[in-house]
């Protein structure tokens, strides 16, 4: 049965992301290459606001997005795939990423505007009870947003990214504790534990965390939630964009929890969808609906 209450709140940085795919190399200094294809997108926490909204459920997006140009495409993108968003009208510039795909992964130069405090107007959503927090641990108001949603009941789902001052400083121990789901991948993992195995390192993050997901790109994912281990192998794709492939596996693999398909699906799910996520430029671009995941669930048993 589905969650009573499938709103989702998301706190962290959104982006229009310029996406160059089809390089070999980079660029050396003062040398221009072309790329085989190119495009513009919404990226960071847009990217999971859009696929969560596809997945049929409810979103409110906390974030800046600056007053310029490039911050109404995004507003207008986001307001087209159903995404309710909250700004700071004194944010004067958008922020950008420019994502650099090359042999089967992506490199990214980003350009990030001041954090603001979103605790305020994110509490009005987390009275009502939203059923998720989704946030990236490493916002500089991220202790205090968790916090306030871990007092008011609101399972907080926790997202890390590549910072290794962060991901080995207390400040995220701090987060932690009133995390309820983590997700993210393999050097991340092994960098926050200082092991070196992935299974090791999953069994001592979820030593303090109900519900630890580790992806393993290609490879597939693995999770232990509750105590419990749990391994599915990744959905043969083509590679074209590596952008955004872990955002759209959250979503979906937190919507699957959400509307009360059993564990054993989450990480299927997940990895269905970041498989579609990266055959196509931008990191949404190709985020699937729900309606598209029925059918592949339905495919799968069907084909047993």
């Amino acid at each position: 049965m589905d969650n009573e209450n499938q709103d989702v709140v998301l706190v962290g940085p959104v982006f229009l992301d310029i996406v160059m795919a089809g390089l070999d190399r980079l660029p050396a200094a003062g040398e221009e290459i072309h790329g085989g294809s190119a495009s513009w997108a919404p990226g960071g926490f847009a990217i999971s606001a859009i696929a969560f909204s596809r997945l049929g459920i409810s979103t409110h997006l906390f974030t800046e997005i600056g007053a310029d140009e490039l911050g109404s495409v995004l507003r207008k993108r986001l307001a087209g795939e159903g995404v309710e968003l909250f700004s700071p009208a004194s944010v004067a510039t958008t922020n950008i990423a420019v994502a650099l795909n090359w042999n089967g992964d992506r490199g990214i130069v980003s350009y990030t505007q001041p954090f603001y405090d979103a605790s305020e107007a994110a509490e009005t959503f987390l009275e009502k009870q939203p059923g998720l927090l989704v946030m990236s641990a490493r916002h500089p108001h991220a202790k205090k947003i968790a916090e306030m949603a871990h007092r008011k009941a609101v399972p907080v789902a926790l997202t890390l990214s590549w910072h290794p001052e962060f991901l080995t400083s207390r400040t995220l121990q701090q987060i932690m504790p009133f995390a309820d789901h983590l997700l993210c991948n393999v050097p991340e993992a092994l960098l926050v534990t200082g092991q070196t195995d992935f299974r090791r390192a999953l069994a001592i993050l979820s030593e303090s965390i109900d519900d630890v997901v580790v992806t393993r790109g290609a490879e597939g994912s693995v999770a232990l939630v509750h105590g419990e281990y749990f391994e599915e192998p990744g959905i043969p794709s083509v590679m074209i964009d590596a952008t955004g492939a872990g955002d759209v596996f959250g979503a979906a693999y937190l919507t699957a929890k959400l509307r009360g398909l059993p564990v054993e699906q989450w990480l299927r799910v997940g990895n269905w969808a970041a498989a579609q996520a990266v055959a196509a430029l931008g990191g949404c671009t190709a985020a699937p609906r729900w309606v598209d995941v029925e059918r592949f669930l339905n495919t799968e048993v069907a084909g047993r």
